[in-house]
């Protein structure tokens, strides 16, 4: 087309026709000027599309990491469920009268002293963050729920370093100062065949005695009650802020299959 114009200018030149020049030499420039905006806008296509294909694979990745903590927070407000009726239970039994039923707290014994970190999966979201692409999603909505859940889940962390804090503070000296280990040894058959030693009845209820003697010294000691204490007061709160994650990530799942349903 431009060579086409060329021509056409060329020949108007020669015959002297100086305006018919200027008009097809200013449709030169109005085409060229054209088809820079035309290429223009194809590579503004290409990038936009490439930029939404990130996108969208980073939505997809995310469903998949919300669907990851929706199941994690449902398995820990359980675990935190059992600590707090586990609490109940042992002060409970503290202030009866009733010693010789001391061994009725012992099925929840594990729930009391036992620990487990909560590890939330943010391997996407923090990747966006540090490559500096959370700007790529395009929906405000889903980013500024991103933001929330992440905040929620800092919330969560620190309340954890705080109970974490308290129960290696106040549960775990005692149980390791009064508690002899050893006497499971002998109450319990399966352990009798790993260490490949039978203990005669007289030899159990010995080590039973000695037993409830340390489980009742371990609930007279105030370091450990005061830490059933602090389980039994804190195990509310964070269940709570389990549940309203739990929400939030729901609502954003919510959100972003529709975003996704809409790019079909």
């Amino acid at each position: 087309m431009i060579k086409f114009f060329r021509n056409i200018r060329r020949s108007h030149i020669n015959e002297g026709k100086t305006s018919k020049y200027l008009k097809y030499a200013v449709g030169e420039i109005i085409l060229v000027v054209i088809g820079i905006l035309i290429a223009l806008q194809i590579n503004n296509w290409n990038e936009n599309r490439k930029k939404r294909q990130v996108e969208l694979n980073y939505l997809e990745r995310l469903i998949i990491d919300l669907r990851d903590n929706e199941k994690l927070l449902s398995e820990f407000h359980d675990i935190k469920q059992k600590q707090l009726e586990a609490a109940n239970i042992f002060l409970n039994f503290s202030f009866s009268k009733n010693k010789d039923s001391v061994f009725n707290v012992m099925p929840y014994f594990n729930s009391i002293f036992s620990w487990q970190d909560i590890n939330i999966n943010q391997v996407t979201f923090n990747e966006m963050v540090s490559s500096g692409n959370l700007d790529l999603i395009t929906n405000d909505s889903i980013k500024i729920k991103l933001l929330e859940l992440n905040k929620q889940y800092n919330s969560i962390l620190i309340i954890q370093d705080k109970e974490k804090e308290s129960h290696d503070r106040l549960l775990f000296p005692p149980i390791n100062e009064k508690f002899n280990m050893r006497y499971i040894m002998a109450l319990e058959p399966s352990k009798e065949k790993e260490i490949n030693r039978t203990f005669t009845g007289s030899e159990k209820g010995f080590y039973l005695n000695e037993f409830k003697k340390e489980l009742l010294e371990l609930i007279e000691n105030q370091t450990f009650m005061n830490g059933v204490t602090v389980v039994q007061s804190s195990a509310d709160v964070i269940m709570k802020e389990y549940l309203k994650a739990q929400q939030q990530v729901i609502d954003l799942q919510k959100l972003i299959n529709v975003e996704l349903n809409n790019n079909d």
